[in-house]
């Protein structure tokens, strides 16, 4: 006789191993949330079996229901195509899964994506919300008008100072200085700057680093050393700025690029113009993407802790979950110098 199958929409509910353990529903439920100080040892090990024999899967909306939680986060990535980002994204996921949440995972490029990202992600009723965000200057005064029952928020790279929200960011500027730093204690003298796109925070607090660098050791700042690195425009752009600070005279013995794909052409733009990086001029990028380490030659860089702002964010947001009056904090995290081959000494001056 053939077997009949299971009625695949008939779920295994909580009464069920209850009854298959021989113990009340209530028993259950103190078991599946934790509550066995004053069980015996025998009923739990019979609930558990239950559980297994019956491969019981508790409801999540059910529990959600009466808990009002779901155990989710939501978590807006601007840049989901940009491995840097990806690195926090990574350490989120295993700490959220070590607490027992998931997460829900949407993508915003600007404004109007952010925005509805935020709404799907409340309709979702997720535990809390992340910002992975690039630095571009946004008018998002809208988070201050979500209703007060909204989840707690984590801006990480954001460009919003709402005392409401908790903000993680970067020591940008202080990462050029280390930069610049390193350069000088080689013996450099003449340093460019391609310079980023105008709309990214980021962009000014690294230009205000560059100047505090330079001025910090004393030296000049030609207008002709600065030039147009816009990683948002076409890398044409690059290439010539890269060319017009080679034509320069004197040429700059160092050039730090707007980030780690500028610095790339950079170096390839030196290359074929026969050059050398660093014999002739040094390039110092700024991200620390993983390519960096598989340049030829691999590129110092300026790191952002991404992955630690990662870490820091989805703590913050489990801390602020689990307390109803959440102290917010605001963090600014180091850049750090990541030297590789791509810089080096400035070339000995000509006879």
């Amino acid at each position: 006789m053939a077997k009949t199958r299971p009625n695949p929409t008939k779920r295994t509910t909580i009464k069920d191993v209850a009854r298959h353990a021989g113990v009340s529903v209530t028993t259950v439920s103190n078991a599946l949330n934790g509550r066995t100080a004053a069980m015996t040892a025998d009923t739990l090990e019979r609930i558990q079996h239950a559980i297994r024999a019956l491969n019981y899967r508790p409801n999540r909306v059910a529990r959600s229901l009466v808990t009002s939680r779901t155990a989710t986060i939501g978590i807006i990535i601007a840049e989901i195509e940009t491995p840097l980002f990806l690195r926090a994204l990574n350490t989120i996921e295993t700490i959220a899964r070590a607490a027992n949440y998931n997460i829900l995972l949407c993508t915003a490029r600007n404004l109007a994506d952010e925005k509805q990202a935020v709404n799907l992600l409340l309709e979702k009723q997720v535990d809390g919300l992340i910002f992975l965000s690039t630095s571009i200057i946004l008018h998002d005064n809208y988070l201050l008008e979500l209703p007060p029952s909204a989840p707690p928020m984590v801006l990480v790279n954001h460009t919003t100072r709402h005392h409401t929200f908790s903000h993680i960011s970067f020591e940008h500027d202080r990462g050029v200085v280390a930069a610049i730093d390193y350069l000088v204690g080689l013996g450099h003298r003449r340093i460019a700057h391609l310079v980023g796109p105008d709309r990214r925070q980021s962009t000014h607090a690294r230009m205000a680093g560059y100047r505090l660098g330079l001025k910090k050791h004393g030296l000049p700042a030609p207008a002709e050393y600065l030039q147009p690195g816009d990683f948002e425009a076409d890398p044409g752009q690059w290439e010539r700025s890269t060319l017009t600070l080679l034509a320069c005279s004197p040429r700059p013995t160092a050039i730090i690029a707007a980030n780690d794909i500028v610095a790339a052409t950079v170096m390839r733009v030196i290359q074929r113009a026969g050059l050398r990086a660093p014999a002739d001029v040094s390039v110092i990028g700024i991200d620390d993407q993983p390519f960096c380490a598989w340049l030829n030659p691999g590129l110092t860089t300026v790191r952002l802790p991404v992955a630690a702002a990662g870490e820091r964010a989805v703590n913050l947001l489990l801390q602020h979950i689990a307390d109803s009056r959440p102290a917010f904090e605001h963090l600014t995290l180091p850049c750090q110098l990541i030297v590789r081959e791509s810089s080096g000494p400035p070339p000995a001056p000509a006879a």
